[in-house]
Order: C-alpha cells, then structure tokens, then sequence
C-alpha cells in the first residue's frame, strides 16, 4: 500500500513539474486528435475534444508568456480565453489560404499549434526561466527586496486583449462574409399557382411562367432556356437584370400523343467580363393519357 502510495505520489510530482506537464500536454493532444478522427461524434471524441478546442491550445500558451508568479485560478481563466482566441485565428488562417478550413485541417491545425507552443516553450521560452532583473542582487546596505509577484495588471491586460481581439475578428468576419444569394428561380402556371395537375390529354395546351430574382450583389445577365427532347425545342430567352430586379418569362407549349414528357428550363447567370455559370435546372413531369 506504501509503495502504491509512493508510486502515485511520485507520478503526481512528475505530471506537476515541468517536463511533465510538457508531456502531457503534447500526448494529450495527439491523442485526443487521434480519437476525435477515429471516433467523429461520438461520446468519446466529445470528451477527449472539448478540453482540446477549449483548454489545452490556452494552457501551452500560458506556459510561454503568463506562468511565473501567476494563480492557478488565473491560469485556468486565461488558458479558456486564449484557446478560443487561437482557434479563431487557426479558423481564420486555414479560410484565407490554400490549405482550407475543413475537419482534417482543423484537427491537424490545433496538434501542430500546440506541439509547437510546447516546443517554444521548452527550448526557448521556458516557464522556469528566472527574471534577471527580479534576481539582481540588493545593493549594499539596503534591504533585501521582497519576492517579486506577477502583476495582476498584466494578466487583466492580457485578458482584455484576448476579449478585444475576439470582439475584433468576429466583427471582421460579419463585415467581410460572403453572404449566400439571394437568387431565386421558380415555375408556376399562369395564375402564380403551384402546379399540381400533371395528367393531361393529347393536345392540351400548357402554359408555364418562369419567374427570376436577380439577387446577386450587382448587375447581371440571365440566360433562360425551355426545352424537351422529343416535343420542345431549345427556346432561349436572355436579359440583363439589375440587382434586384424581377423578370417573369411565359412558356407555351402543346402535349402531343400520349406518352410522360419531362420539361426542363435551365437558367444561367453571366457577370460582365465574367463567363457565364450554371446557376441551376426546374422541370416538371406530365404523363399525357387519352
């Protein structure tokens, strides 16, 4: 029993040095990495996966820069706010380049982030690195000064630079975000009602309109085209549409012998100086009975 009790005892005092601390925190991140990929949503990556969005990115951060002479309380507040300041930036790195912000790239972003702050802080940066000016010796005749405590000043600042730069990016992104279009395309019969009769008989006639938003960020050409491969030729209908702007386009046409059709209308959109895109394909079945 005192041996098991020297044993945790001495694995305690290892996890709490240091090295050790450096160790665990890279072999929890690889780890957690490991399971959040083998197992995505589940119970497991949910509890190896929070502490590594939300804690351990902070925690390897704190190491470098806010360890010496600060409470542990504090450490625990500041490593949650600078794990999501570094997930915002990594978030926002992998957006603005080629790499791209997708599951593997983040996972891969947030181990190598906190391997290298490990990294920086054991070969360079050190958490027991001692304070030359805090260690000069007194001058003669004057008292020994007290020992040196960390500032809370600079722990609130770094607090509050963490909140500013959150405010900062979030802001950024709103302003900056590509918002979805506002397009739309949609068929009707020529009352503005949905279509709900798709039995008809031979020689009936078939009246459809396309209707069209341009709802893109500016000024463009649209390209509507109504076609069927046995009964109904390509018939191309083109305008220019400023932002906005509606365009309701009438299509008729005759159901000949008995038979399903299908018709299709295809709508393309052309930016000036850009070349047109597809922007999306309606149509509509009818089965054609005597």
């Amino acid at each position: 029993m005192e041996a098991g009790e020297g044993a945790g005892a001495r694995a305690m005092a290892f996890v709490e040095s240091h090295m050790g601390q450096r160790l665990v925190v890279t072999a929890y991140a690889v780890v957690a990495t490991v399971i959040v990929a083998v197992f995505p949503g589940g119970p497991l990556a949910f509890a190896f996966g929070l502490p590594l969005l939300f804690f351990v990115p902070g925690f390897a951060v704190v190491r470098l820069f806010f360890w010496k002479g600060t409470a542990m309380e504090t450490k625990f507040v500041l490593s949650l706010g600078l794990s999501i300041l570094a997930v915002i930036f990594l978030g926002l790195f992998l957006v603005l380049t080629p790499i791209g912000l997708d599951q593997d790239t983040t996972r891969g972003s947030l181990v190598l982030f906190t391997v290298a702050a490990v990294a920086l802080e054991t070969f360079w940066l050190r958490a027991d690195r001692v304070d030359e000016k805090a260690e000069k010796p007194a001058k003669a005749k004057e008292p020994a000064p007290k020992p040196v405590q960390a500032k809370p000043d600079k722990v609130v600042a770094a607090m509050i630079a963490t909140a500013l730069a959150v405010s900062a990016i979030s802001l950024g992104l709103i302003i900056t975000a590509d918002y979805p279009s506002r397009t739309y395309f949609a068929i009707t019969d020529e009352n503005g009602l949905v279509i709900t009769n798709t039995t008809r008989t031979p020689g009936t006639n078939i009246t459809m309109v396309v209707h069209m938003k341009n709802g893109e960020d500016g000024p463009r050409t649209f390209m509507m085209v109504a076609y069927n491969e046995s009964l109904y030729g390509p018939e191309w209908h083109n305008k220019s549409m400023a932002k906005n702007e509606l365009w309701n386009v009438t299509i008729v046409f005759t159901l000949g012998e008995p038979g399903t059709y299908r018709i299709d209308f295809d709508l393309y959109i052309q930016e000036e100086g850009e070349e047109a895109y597809f922007y999306g394909n309606l149509h509509m079945w009818f089965q054609v009975v005597d």
